[in-house]
């Protein structure tokens, strides 16, 4: 198979082109989608595919929203771009009580095919600031029947992308504006997709199991370098999707390791990070140790300075790493009961 060397942005706007080249019901909508989107990735769309399938709409994440669901109800594919993720909040309304729900409160259940874009998380030279930072799965993890994608490479971002847009379901398709500028070999197979709930084991170990996703994937990846040098083997898993998570995959691997951290670019309270971990103890077989890197329970600072003590990295996860398996033979592990 061949490929060719994208960056996360050309890989999106390569998956992108191709669907709305196939499928004259899918439409992209949002704001600035006429001038390649909050972020880039929608460069050229609009010259190519006019405005009948890229739509460009009012600065009103409402009406976006509402419009959307309308569109899916009448059998299109709306892909929208929401200019940050943390304005997703604006609609969470539309998302929860509807996306999720209406199909599921019928007598003859349908397909609610929605993908959401957003990207998210801090960019390489900081100071967006609190609005414009967060982490937004924590926040809508708790929806059924809500899909929720988090790729950590531009190869996950193409393949995941066009699982999402073959999904049924709503789908949260969270960029990492970090993960943007990263690049990779992507297939050139226009049918290349990544299945959706299904993780990755990014690299095998014996003494440790790291969960990681987003960004955090690539700090991971760092710590675990750096502890292999130190004679600490990690087992590094990208879970890819939040929801539905593959819960099982944590579970082989922590079966043979009886230790897990997850490391997650969010608040430590009500995290992802904690259902991960709560799951893993409630199916281990055995005693298992646990521990999770996080950010702070606080607001995200503007100052890039601050913003990089704030945001787990490589160093932090490391440590994490090293306390736990250096408190293997002097703390009582955890089980559930």
């Amino acid at each position: 198979m061949t490929s060719t060397r994208l960056t996360g942005r050309e890989a999106l706007n390569r998956v992108l082109a191709s669907e709305l080249a196939v499928n004259r019901r899918a439409v992209v909508m949002g704001e600035t989608v006429r001038l390649a989107g909050s972020s880039g990735v929608l460069h050229g769309l609009y010259d190519r595919f006019g405005p009948s399938q890229v739509i460009e709409t009012p600065v009103s994440e409402n009406g976006i929203f509402g419009a959307a669901l309308g569109l899916a109800l009448a059998g299109f594919r709306p892909i929208v771009e929401i200019y940050s993720a943390d304005f997703l909040l604006v609609v969470a309304n539309e998302i929860i009580g509807d996306m999720c729900k209406w199909r599921q409160q019928q007598a003859r259940p349908g397909p609610m095919p929605i993908v959401i874009r957003g990207c998210m998380g801090p960019n390489a030279k900081g100071g967006l600031g609190p609005e414009h930072s967060q982490s937004m799965e924590p926040y809508f993890h708790h929806a059924p029947g809500l899909v929720i994608v988090t790729p950590g490479t531009p190869r996950d971002m193409a393949g995941l992308l066009r699982a999402s847009l073959r999904s049924p379901d709503p789908v949260l398709f969270f960029e990492h504006r970090r993960v943007y500028d990263l690049a990779d070999e992507i297939p050139d197979d226009e049918s290349f997709i990544i299945e959706l709930g299904r993780a990755e084991v990014v690299r095998e170990g014996k003494d440790v199991t790291l969960v990681a996703w987003g960004w955090m994937r690539s700090e991971a990846e760092i710590a675990s370098s750096v502890l292999d040098a130190e004679g600490i083997s990690v087992e590094l898993i990208d879970p890819r999707t939040i929801a539905p998570m593959d819960h099982e995959a944590i579970r082989r691997s922590v079966a043979r390791t009886a230790q897990l951290v997850v490391a997650e670019e969010a608040p430590r309270t009500g995290g992802v990070g904690a259902e991960v971990l709560a799951r893993a103890v409630e199916s281990a077989a055995r005693p298992i140790r646990v521990a999770r890197v996080s950010m702070p329970d606080a607001i995200h600072p503007y100052s890039a300075s601050m913003e990089r003590l704030f945001i787990p990295n490589a160093n932090t996860i490391a440590d994490a790493v090293r306390r736990l398996v250096s408190s293997a033979r002097s703390a009582p592990p955890v089980l559930a009961r």
